[in-house]
């Protein structure tokens, strides 16, 4: 690994993502932003998140930094969001996502240890841009209520979890993906 890595592009993106919501998460209050622009920082958060991947793989910048760099801040700065909208969320939506969250962290420390590759699913992908939704979906239902996200919550986070534990499964067994 070397310390000039830090420098490309995508680790760049990376740590800006890490550093911006830190500071997005500790000077602000999520009930006090406006509904749009709020849903407008969650959606740049997520867009973010495969953004560093992509700049990675399309101008071969993918390095042994940003291999590790990359999960460790998607998870934290994720559970970081879902803490910050911790307010905004029913509870068992809250303690669930969290959960799962823990349990993908733990699997991705299991990785790093084993020294086990495994590549992320196109569905672990979807499941992400699909929680992401659903997050922006409860800010909007704080002023909109609509009543939408009732049907919404429950399916995601069934396949939310569907991934992690099929992650976990292709990761302990060691099976391709």
């Amino acid at each position: 690994m070397r310390i000039k890595d830090i420098f490309l592009p995508p680790n760049l993106i990376t740590l800006l993502r890490l550093f911006a919501s830190i500071y997005l998460f500790q000077n602000f209050y999520p009930l006090d932003i406006n509904v749009y622009l709020l849903v407008t920082v969650i959606a740049v958060i997520g867009l973010s998140d495969s953004l560093d991947g992509i700049v990675a793989r399309r101008f071969n910048m993918v390095t042994e930094l940003g291999i590790i760099l990359d999960p460790f801040v998607d998870r934290t700065v994720f559970i970081l969001l879902v803490i910050w909208l911790r307010d905004i969320f029913p509870n068992i939506f809250f303690l669930t996502l969290i959960a799962r969250e823990l349990l993908v962290l733990l699997g991705g420390i299991y990785v790093l240890l084993s020294k086990k590759p495994i590549e992320v699913s196109k569905k672990g992908k979807l499941a992400t841009v699909f929680m992401f939704i659903t997050i922006c979906i409860y800010v909007l239902e704080t002023s909109l209520q609509t009543g939408l996200i009732g049907y919404l919550a429950t399916p995601v986070m069934v396949f939310y979890y569907f991934v992690a534990l099929e992650y976990l499964y292709y990761l302990i067994f060691n099976y391709e993906q």
